[in-house]
């Protein structure tokens, strides 16, 4: 693999080969590399607070008094 690939997220380095097992880099390659940032769908929603599940609102409460 390139060394200018992006972290696919996956990262667990088989010491044995020295390879990562996600993205195929070196652990060379991988140094310095930036990580990819996450798919704008698993970002937080900027403009809607936070919501708890019903069963642990139900046990927590929701919002503080």
């Amino acid at each position: 693999m390139s060394g200018d690939a992006l972290c696919v997220g996956v990262c667990m380095i088989d010491w044995d080969s020295g390879v990562c097992l996600g993205c195929g880099r070196t652990a060379d390659e991988i140094n310095g590399v930036p990580v990819a940032a996450p798919p704008e769908a698993l970002q937080p929603a900027t403009d809607q607070p936070a919501v708890l599940p019903p069963n642990v609102a139900a046990q927590v409460g929701e919002g503080s008094d």
